[in-house]
Protein backbone atom coordinates (compact mmCIF):
# COMPACT_ATOMS: atom_id res chain seq x y z
CA UNK A 1 0.00 0.00 0.00
CA UNK A 2 1.37 3.40 -1.01
CA UNK A 3 1.99 5.66 2.01
CA UNK A 4 0.70 9.22 1.89
CA UNK A 5 1.94 12.24 3.80
CA UNK A 6 1.88 16.02 3.94
CA UNK A 7 4.28 18.08 1.88
CA UNK A 8 5.69 20.89 4.04
CA UNK A 9 8.21 20.15 6.81
CA UNK A 10 7.77 17.49 9.46
CA UNK A 11 10.26 14.99 10.89
CA UNK A 12 10.58 11.31 11.71
CA UNK A 13 10.76 10.66 15.44
CA UNK A 14 11.70 7.58 17.40
CA UNK A 15 8.19 6.41 18.23
CA UNK A 16 8.98 4.58 21.51
CA UNK A 17 5.67 2.71 21.28
CA UNK A 18 6.87 -0.90 21.55
CA UNK A 19 6.59 -1.00 25.33
CA UNK A 20 2.77 -0.62 25.24
CA UNK A 21 1.58 -1.28 21.68
CA UNK A 22 0.87 -4.98 22.33
CA UNK A 23 -0.72 -4.45 25.74
CA UNK A 24 -4.53 -4.81 25.72
CA UNK A 25 -6.64 -2.07 27.31
CA UNK A 26 -7.19 -2.71 31.03
CA UNK A 27 -9.85 -1.32 33.34
CA UNK A 28 -8.41 0.67 36.23
CA UNK A 29 -10.00 -0.04 39.63
CA UNK A 30 -12.58 2.62 40.50
CA UNK A 31 -10.95 5.38 42.60
CA UNK A 32 -12.26 6.37 46.03
CA UNK A 33 -12.62 9.98 44.87
CA UNK A 34 -12.82 11.77 41.53
CA UNK A 35 -12.24 15.47 40.86
CA UNK A 36 -14.10 16.42 37.69
CA UNK A 37 -13.16 19.84 36.23
CA UNK A 38 -15.88 21.91 34.60
CA UNK A 39 -13.34 23.06 31.99
CA UNK A 40 -12.52 20.11 29.74
CA UNK A 41 -13.30 21.43 26.29
CA UNK A 42 -12.62 24.24 23.83
CA UNK A 43 -15.45 26.54 24.97
CA UNK A 44 -16.50 28.19 28.22
CA UNK A 45 -16.41 26.09 31.40
CA UNK A 46 -19.65 24.34 32.25
CA UNK A 47 -21.99 25.62 34.94
CA UNK A 48 -22.18 23.43 38.07
CA UNK A 49 -25.73 22.17 38.65
CA UNK A 50 -25.00 20.12 41.77
CA UNK A 51 -23.91 21.27 45.22
CA UNK A 52 -22.07 19.90 48.21
CA UNK A 53 -24.09 17.14 49.86
CA UNK A 54 -25.92 16.05 46.69
CA UNK A 55 -25.83 12.41 45.67
CA UNK A 56 -25.17 11.65 42.00
CA UNK A 57 -25.13 8.61 39.76
CA UNK A 58 -22.89 7.55 36.88
CA UNK A 59 -23.74 9.48 33.74
CA UNK A 60 -25.68 12.22 35.53
CA UNK A 61 -25.06 15.78 34.30
CA UNK A 62 -23.16 17.74 36.94
CA UNK A 63 -21.99 20.59 34.70
CA UNK A 64 -24.27 22.23 32.14
CA UNK A 65 -22.98 23.58 28.83
CA UNK A 66 -22.69 27.36 28.54
CA UNK A 67 -22.54 29.22 25.23
CA UNK A 68 -22.26 27.95 21.70
CA UNK A 69 -18.99 26.10 22.30
CA UNK A 70 -20.01 24.63 25.63
CA UNK A 71 -20.16 20.96 26.55
CA UNK A 72 -21.94 19.06 29.30
CA UNK A 73 -19.91 17.36 32.04
CA UNK A 74 -21.12 14.16 33.69
CA UNK A 75 -20.32 12.21 36.82
CA UNK A 76 -18.07 9.22 36.18
CA UNK A 77 -18.94 7.53 39.49
CA UNK A 78 -21.90 7.29 41.86
CA UNK A 79 -21.63 8.87 45.26
CA UNK A 80 -21.73 12.07 47.28
CA UNK A 81 -20.61 15.51 46.09
CA UNK A 82 -18.24 16.60 48.84
CA UNK A 83 -16.96 19.83 47.28
CA UNK A 84 -17.48 22.31 44.45
CA UNK A 85 -14.36 24.47 44.41
CA UNK A 86 -11.17 25.32 42.56
CA UNK A 87 -8.75 22.40 42.18
CA UNK A 88 -5.48 21.87 40.27
CA UNK A 89 -6.08 21.46 36.53
CA UNK A 90 -3.70 19.69 34.11
CA UNK A 91 -3.78 22.58 31.61
CA UNK A 92 -5.12 25.70 33.33
CA UNK A 93 -3.25 25.29 36.66
CA UNK A 94 -6.55 25.69 38.52
CA UNK A 95 -10.22 25.28 37.61
CA UNK A 96 -13.63 24.98 39.22
CA UNK A 97 -14.27 21.28 39.75
CA UNK A 98 -16.66 18.89 41.45
CA UNK A 99 -15.20 16.39 43.92
CA UNK A 100 -17.22 13.20 44.42
CA UNK A 101 -16.73 10.45 47.00
CA UNK A 102 -17.28 7.15 45.21
CA UNK A 103 -19.80 4.94 47.03
CA UNK A 104 -18.59 1.97 44.89
CA UNK A 105 -22.22 1.06 44.07
CA UNK A 106 -21.79 1.85 40.34
CA UNK A 107 -25.40 3.09 40.11
CA UNK A 108 -26.26 4.49 36.70
CA UNK A 109 -28.48 7.46 36.05
CA UNK A 110 -31.88 6.56 34.53
CA UNK A 111 -31.66 5.54 30.90
CA UNK A 112 -27.90 5.10 30.76
CA UNK A 113 -25.81 2.12 29.70
CA UNK A 114 -28.64 0.18 28.07
CA UNK A 115 -28.11 -0.97 24.49
CA UNK A 116 -31.84 -1.53 24.20
CA UNK A 117 -32.40 2.23 24.46
CA UNK A 118 -31.18 2.91 20.93
CA UNK A 119 -32.72 5.97 19.34
CA UNK A 120 -33.82 6.36 15.71
CA UNK A 121 -31.18 7.43 13.22
CA UNK A 122 -32.32 11.02 12.58
CA UNK A 123 -29.83 13.84 12.01
CA UNK A 124 -31.04 16.34 14.63
CA UNK A 125 -31.53 13.62 17.24
CA UNK A 126 -28.00 12.35 16.70
CA UNK A 127 -26.48 15.81 17.11
CA UNK A 128 -28.63 16.49 20.21
CA UNK A 129 -27.60 13.14 21.69
CA UNK A 130 -23.92 13.99 21.14
CA UNK A 131 -24.44 17.41 22.74
CA UNK A 132 -26.35 16.00 25.71
CA UNK A 133 -23.69 13.36 26.36
CA UNK A 134 -20.78 15.81 26.35
CA UNK A 135 -18.85 14.30 23.43
CA UNK A 136 -15.77 16.34 22.47
CA UNK A 137 -12.74 15.68 20.30
CA UNK A 138 -10.43 13.21 22.03
CA UNK A 139 -7.40 14.01 19.88
CA UNK A 140 -6.36 16.74 22.30
CA UNK A 141 -8.15 19.99 21.43
CA UNK A 142 -11.47 19.04 23.06
CA UNK A 143 -13.55 20.75 20.38
CA UNK A 144 -17.27 19.99 20.97
CA UNK A 145 -18.29 17.29 18.48
CA UNK A 146 -21.82 18.58 17.96
CA UNK A 147 -20.35 21.88 16.73
CA UNK A 148 -17.95 20.14 14.37
CA UNK A 149 -20.88 18.21 12.91
CA UNK A 150 -22.91 21.41 12.40
CA UNK A 151 -21.05 23.49 9.78
CA UNK A 152 -22.78 26.56 8.29
CA UNK A 153 -25.53 25.77 5.75
CA UNK A 154 -23.39 27.39 3.05
CA UNK A 155 -20.66 24.77 3.53
CA UNK A 156 -20.80 21.75 1.26
CA UNK A 157 -19.11 18.94 3.17
CA UNK A 158 -18.38 15.85 1.09
CA UNK A 159 -15.49 14.11 2.87
CA UNK A 160 -15.12 12.51 6.31
CA UNK A 161 -11.63 11.69 7.55
CA UNK A 162 -11.11 9.45 10.56
CA UNK A 163 -7.85 10.33 12.29
CA UNK A 164 -6.02 7.21 13.47
CA UNK A 165 -2.52 8.61 12.94
CA UNK A 166 -1.53 8.91 16.64
CA UNK A 167 1.84 10.34 15.60
CA UNK A 168 3.14 11.36 19.06
CA UNK A 169 5.84 9.06 20.51
CA UNK A 170 4.88 6.64 23.31
CA UNK A 171 1.11 6.95 22.82
CA UNK A 172 -0.75 3.76 21.84
CA UNK A 173 -4.25 4.41 23.25
CA UNK A 174 -5.80 5.02 19.82
CA UNK A 175 -3.91 2.07 18.35
CA UNK A 176 -5.32 -0.34 20.93
CA UNK A 177 -8.77 1.15 20.50
CA UNK A 178 -8.57 0.59 16.73
CA UNK A 179 -7.59 -3.06 17.22
CA UNK A 180 -9.95 -3.91 20.07
CA UNK A 181 -13.00 -1.84 19.05
CA UNK A 182 -12.82 -1.83 15.26
CA UNK A 183 -16.49 -2.62 14.71
CA UNK A 184 -17.67 0.03 17.17
CA UNK A 185 -15.58 2.69 15.42
CA UNK A 186 -17.05 1.62 12.09
CA UNK A 187 -20.50 1.86 13.64
CA UNK A 188 -19.57 5.42 14.61
CA UNK A 189 -18.93 6.08 10.92
CA UNK A 190 -22.38 4.72 10.08
CA UNK A 191 -23.91 7.13 12.60
CA UNK A 192 -22.07 10.14 11.13
CA UNK A 193 -23.23 9.16 7.64
CA UNK A 194 -26.75 9.87 8.93
CA UNK A 195 -25.63 13.36 9.93
CA UNK A 196 -24.03 14.36 6.60
CA UNK A 197 -24.29 12.94 3.07
CA UNK A 198 -20.54 12.35 2.82
CA UNK A 199 -19.44 11.08 -0.58
CA UNK A 200 -16.23 9.47 0.69
CA UNK A 201 -14.87 8.34 4.05
CA UNK A 202 -11.15 7.83 4.73
CA UNK A 203 -9.53 6.15 7.73
CA UNK A 204 -5.95 7.43 8.04
CA UNK A 205 -3.48 5.21 9.94
CA UNK A 206 0.33 5.41 10.04
CA UNK A 207 1.94 2.47 8.23
CA UNK A 208 3.74 1.02 11.29
CA UNK A 209 0.32 0.40 12.87
CA UNK A 210 -0.20 -2.46 10.42
CA UNK A 211 -2.38 -4.49 12.81
CA UNK A 212 -4.86 -1.61 12.97
CA UNK A 213 -4.83 -1.29 9.19
CA UNK A 214 -5.51 -5.03 8.86
CA UNK A 215 -8.29 -4.87 11.46
CA UNK A 216 -10.19 -2.20 9.52
CA UNK A 217 -9.61 -3.81 6.13
CA UNK A 218 -10.95 -7.10 7.50
CA UNK A 219 -13.99 -5.50 9.11
CA UNK A 220 -14.96 -3.10 6.28
CA UNK A 221 -16.95 -5.66 4.25
CA UNK A 222 -19.40 -5.94 7.15
CA UNK A 223 -20.04 -2.17 7.04
CA UNK A 224 -22.82 -2.00 4.49
CA UNK A 225 -23.09 1.68 3.57
CA UNK A 226 -23.75 3.48 0.31
CA UNK A 227 -20.46 5.42 0.14
CA UNK A 228 -16.88 4.19 -0.23
CA UNK A 229 -14.93 3.82 3.01
CA UNK A 230 -11.19 3.56 2.40
CA UNK A 231 -8.26 2.78 4.69
CA UNK A 232 -5.29 5.04 3.92
CA UNK A 233 -1.76 4.07 4.95
CA UNK A 234 0.17 7.15 6.08
CA UNK A 235 3.92 7.64 6.15
CA UNK A 236 5.40 7.62 9.65
CA UNK A 237 6.08 11.32 10.00
CA UNK A 238 5.39 13.87 12.73
CA UNK A 239 2.97 15.70 12.96
CA UNK A 240 0.99 13.48 10.58
CA UNK A 241 -2.07 13.59 12.83
CA UNK A 242 -2.38 17.39 12.79
CA UNK A 243 -5.73 18.12 11.16
CA UNK A 244 -4.55 20.24 8.23
CA UNK A 245 -1.60 17.95 7.53
CA UNK A 246 -3.86 14.89 7.53
CA UNK A 247 -6.32 16.53 5.15
CA UNK A 248 -3.56 17.39 2.69
CA UNK A 249 -1.96 13.94 2.94
CA UNK A 250 -5.22 12.18 2.09
CA UNK A 251 -7.06 14.61 -0.21
CA UNK A 252 -4.35 17.10 -1.33
CA UNK A 253 -6.76 19.86 -0.29
CA UNK A 254 -5.27 22.86 1.50
CA UNK A 255 -7.07 24.53 4.40
CA UNK A 256 -6.45 28.28 3.92
CA UNK A 257 -5.01 30.35 6.74
CA UNK A 258 -7.62 31.14 9.41
CA UNK A 259 -10.13 28.82 7.73
CA UNK A 260 -11.57 25.53 9.00
CA UNK A 261 -11.74 22.11 7.33
CA UNK A 262 -15.43 22.45 6.52
CA UNK A 263 -14.51 25.47 4.34
CA UNK A 264 -12.93 22.98 1.91
CA UNK A 265 -15.59 20.31 2.38
CA UNK A 266 -13.95 18.12 5.04
CA UNK A 267 -14.77 17.02 8.58
CA UNK A 268 -12.10 15.22 10.64
CA UNK A 269 -12.85 13.04 13.67
CA UNK A 270 -10.43 11.17 15.93
CA UNK A 271 -10.94 7.41 16.32
CA UNK A 272 -11.51 7.86 20.05
CA UNK A 273 -14.20 10.42 19.31
CA UNK A 274 -15.87 7.99 16.89
CA UNK A 275 -15.92 5.33 19.60
CA UNK A 276 -17.51 7.84 21.99
CA UNK A 277 -20.10 8.74 19.34
CA UNK A 278 -20.93 5.03 19.08
CA UNK A 279 -21.29 4.70 22.86
CA UNK A 280 -23.31 7.91 23.07
CA UNK A 281 -25.87 6.99 20.44
CA UNK A 282 -26.04 3.22 20.68
CA UNK A 283 -25.75 2.98 24.49
CA UNK A 284 -26.83 6.51 25.45
CA UNK A 285 -23.59 6.69 27.41
CA UNK A 286 -21.98 10.07 28.17
CA UNK A 287 -18.24 10.69 27.84
CA UNK A 288 -17.20 9.62 31.35
CA UNK A 289 -14.06 7.60 30.60
CA UNK A 290 -11.31 7.29 28.03
CA UNK A 291 -8.27 5.18 27.13
CA UNK A 292 -4.93 6.54 28.40
CA UNK A 293 -1.42 5.26 27.67
CA UNK A 294 0.79 5.22 30.80
CA UNK A 295 4.50 4.93 29.97
CA UNK A 296 7.98 6.30 30.60
CA UNK A 297 11.12 5.05 32.30
CA UNK A 298 9.78 5.69 35.81
CA UNK A 299 6.61 3.60 35.47
CA UNK A 300 6.83 0.15 37.03
CA UNK A 301 4.36 -1.50 34.63
CA UNK A 302 3.41 0.57 31.56
CA UNK A 303 -0.19 0.03 30.46
CA UNK A 304 -3.07 1.15 28.27
CA UNK A 305 -5.85 1.92 30.75
CA UNK A 306 -9.52 2.78 30.46
CA UNK A 307 -9.78 5.56 33.05
CA UNK A 308 -12.78 7.35 34.59
CA UNK A 309 -12.74 11.11 33.95
CA UNK A 310 -11.65 12.81 37.17
CA UNK A 311 -9.31 10.00 38.28
CA UNK A 312 -6.25 11.47 39.96
CA UNK A 313 -2.79 10.98 38.49
CA UNK A 314 -1.59 9.31 41.72
CA UNK A 315 -4.29 6.62 41.34
CA UNK A 316 -3.26 5.93 37.75
CA UNK A 317 0.39 5.51 38.73
CA UNK A 318 -0.62 3.22 41.60
CA UNK A 319 -2.62 1.07 39.12
CA UNK A 320 0.61 0.69 37.13
CA UNK A 321 2.61 -0.59 40.09
CA UNK A 322 3.90 2.79 41.21
CA UNK A 323 7.16 4.53 40.34
CA UNK A 324 10.53 2.81 40.03
CA UNK A 325 12.46 6.02 40.68
CA UNK A 326 11.88 9.67 41.46
CA UNK A 327 10.77 11.48 38.27
CA UNK A 328 11.88 14.88 37.05
CA UNK A 329 9.28 15.11 34.29
CA UNK A 330 5.57 14.19 34.23
CA UNK A 331 3.57 14.89 31.08
CA UNK A 332 -0.12 14.65 30.25
CA UNK A 333 -0.27 13.79 26.55
CA UNK A 334 2.70 13.12 24.28
CA UNK A 335 6.29 14.35 24.68
CA UNK A 336 6.00 16.85 21.83
CA UNK A 337 2.70 18.61 22.55
CA UNK A 338 1.88 17.37 26.05
CA UNK A 339 1.60 19.52 29.18
CA UNK A 340 4.08 19.17 32.05
CA UNK A 341 2.56 18.51 35.47
CA UNK A 342 3.81 19.79 38.82
CA UNK A 343 2.00 17.33 41.06
CA UNK A 344 0.35 13.92 41.25
CA UNK A 345 -2.81 15.67 42.50
CA UNK A 346 -4.24 16.43 39.05
CA UNK A 347 -7.17 14.66 37.38
CA UNK A 348 -7.56 13.02 34.00
CA UNK A 349 -9.81 15.07 31.71
CA UNK A 350 -11.48 14.25 28.40
CA UNK A 351 -8.42 15.28 26.38
CA UNK A 352 -5.84 13.27 28.35
CA UNK A 353 -4.39 10.76 25.87
CA UNK A 354 -1.31 9.75 27.85
CA UNK A 355 0.59 9.94 31.12
CA UNK A 356 4.37 9.91 30.64
CA UNK A 357 6.79 9.85 33.57
CA UNK A 358 10.54 10.32 33.01
CA UNK A 359 13.59 10.22 35.25
CA UNK A 360 15.32 13.09 33.44
CA UNK A 361 13.79 16.39 32.48
CA UNK A 362 14.74 17.12 28.85
CA UNK A 363 14.43 20.84 29.52
CA UNK A 364 16.03 23.03 26.88
CA UNK A 365 19.02 25.14 27.90
CA UNK A 366 18.96 27.78 25.27
CA UNK A 367 21.97 29.32 23.54
CA UNK A 368 22.22 31.95 20.82
CA UNK A 369 20.60 31.23 17.46
CA UNK A 370 23.12 30.09 14.83
CA UNK A 371 20.79 30.95 11.89
CA UNK A 372 20.75 27.36 10.62
CA UNK A 373 17.16 27.58 9.36
CA UNK A 374 16.12 24.15 10.64
CA UNK A 375 13.03 25.54 12.36
CA UNK A 376 11.86 26.95 9.02
CA UNK A 377 12.81 23.87 7.01
CA UNK A 378 10.89 21.49 9.29
CA UNK A 379 7.85 23.61 10.20
CA UNK A 380 4.75 21.74 8.92
CA UNK A 381 2.82 25.03 8.78
CA UNK A 382 5.41 26.77 6.59
CA UNK A 383 6.19 29.44 9.19
CA UNK A 384 9.39 31.20 10.26
CA UNK A 385 9.42 30.43 14.00
CA UNK A 386 12.61 32.33 14.75
CA UNK A 387 11.26 35.59 13.29
CA UNK A 388 8.09 35.31 15.37
CA UNK A 389 10.17 34.81 18.50
CA UNK A 390 12.64 37.60 17.68
CA UNK A 391 9.89 40.18 17.19
CA UNK A 392 7.97 38.95 20.23
CA UNK A 393 11.06 39.29 22.46
CA UNK A 394 11.67 42.77 21.04
CA UNK A 395 8.02 43.62 21.81
CA UNK A 396 7.57 44.60 18.17
CA UNK A 397 3.98 43.41 18.18
CA UNK A 398 3.11 44.76 14.77
CA UNK A 399 5.97 42.92 13.06
CA UNK A 400 5.55 39.51 14.73
CA UNK A 401 1.89 39.43 13.73
CA UNK A 402 3.01 39.63 10.08
CA UNK A 403 4.64 36.21 10.49
CA UNK A 404 1.30 34.54 11.34
CA UNK A 405 1.90 33.13 14.83
CA UNK A 406 -1.78 32.15 15.05
CA UNK A 407 -1.17 29.62 12.25
CA UNK A 408 1.22 27.69 14.52
CA UNK A 409 -0.17 24.27 15.53
CA UNK A 410 2.24 24.11 18.51
CA UNK A 411 3.68 20.76 17.43
CA UNK A 412 7.06 21.54 19.00
CA UNK A 413 9.21 20.54 16.01
CA UNK A 414 10.98 23.92 15.92
CA UNK A 415 12.24 23.46 19.48
CA UNK A 416 13.04 19.78 18.87
CA UNK A 417 15.31 20.41 15.86
CA UNK A 418 16.95 23.61 17.17
CA UNK A 419 20.69 22.96 17.77
CA UNK A 420 20.81 26.00 20.06
CA UNK A 421 17.99 24.44 22.14
CA UNK A 422 15.81 27.54 21.99
CA UNK A 423 12.30 26.75 23.20
CA UNK A 424 10.73 28.42 20.19
CA UNK A 425 7.29 26.86 20.59
CA UNK A 426 6.94 28.21 24.12
CA UNK A 427 7.69 31.74 22.94
CA UNK A 428 5.21 31.35 20.07
CA UNK A 429 2.51 30.23 22.52
CA UNK A 430 3.17 33.41 24.50
CA UNK A 431 3.03 35.47 21.30
CA UNK A 432 -0.34 33.92 20.40
CA UNK A 433 -1.63 34.67 23.87
CA UNK A 434 -0.50 38.30 23.53
CA UNK A 435 -2.35 38.65 20.21
CA UNK A 436 -5.56 37.25 21.67
CA UNK A 437 -5.28 39.48 24.75
CA UNK A 438 -4.80 42.59 22.62
CA UNK A 439 -7.84 41.69 20.50
CA UNK A 440 -10.01 41.32 23.60
CA UNK A 441 -8.79 44.64 25.03
CA UNK A 442 -9.46 46.63 21.84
Amino acid sequence: MNQKTFKQGGIKLKNSKKVTEDLPIELIPDPDFVVIPLSQHFGAPSKPIVKKGDFVKIGQIIGEAIGKMGSNVHSSVSGEVIDVANYPHPIELESLAIKIKNDQKSDWFTGQNSESNRLPFEREEIIKNILDNGIVGLGGAGFPTHIKLSPPPTSFVDTLIINGAECEPYLTADYRLMIENTKQILEGIRILLKVHPFKTVYIGIEKHNHKAIQAFESALPSLKVDVPVKVVSLKEKYPQGAEKNLIYAITKRIVPLYKLPYDIGVIVQNVGTLFSVYESYMLNKPLIERVVTVSGDCISTPKNLKVKIGTMLKDIIEACGGLTKEPEKIIFGGPMMGISQRSLEVPVIKGTSGVLVFEKDPALISENCIRCGRCIQNCPSGLMPLKIVEYYQAEDFESYNKYYPLACIECGICAYVCPAKINLVNHIKLAKHEIQKRRVNK
